[in-house]
């Protein structure tokens, strides 16, 4: 079974930005994303910062390109829902922190 494994870092990097949440079988996912497409896309950013920083060549294809802006979006579209329901329950209740 496929799992999205993270390190601590990056683990508490994407729980600050309000990104992970669970699936229906309780596996960590990026929100909005499965947890196949989860692992894709941390293993996309984990690639390309690892070109940037000179520890691999080549960059990634138009079609890994495309596939990462798509599920970005999607990602990005469902994270800001998630901080946007947030804020509704903080500001309609201003005891729940």
């Amino acid at each position: 079974m496929a799992t999205l494994n993270l390190t601590e870092d990056e683990e508490s990097y994407f729980r600050e930005m309000r990104a992970l949440s669970t699936d229906a079988g309780g596996r960590l996912i990026l929100v909005g994303l499965s947890v196949e497409e989860s692992i894709w896309f941390v293993e996309y950013h984990r690639d390309d910062l690892a070109f940037r920083t000179g520890q691999r060549n080549g960059r990634h294809s138009p079609d890994e390109r495309r596939k990462h802006q798509e599920l970005y979006d999607r990602h990005e579209f469902n994270r800001m829902s998630v901080i946007g329901a947030e804020h509704v329950l903080r500001t309609e209740n201003p005891t729940r922190n």
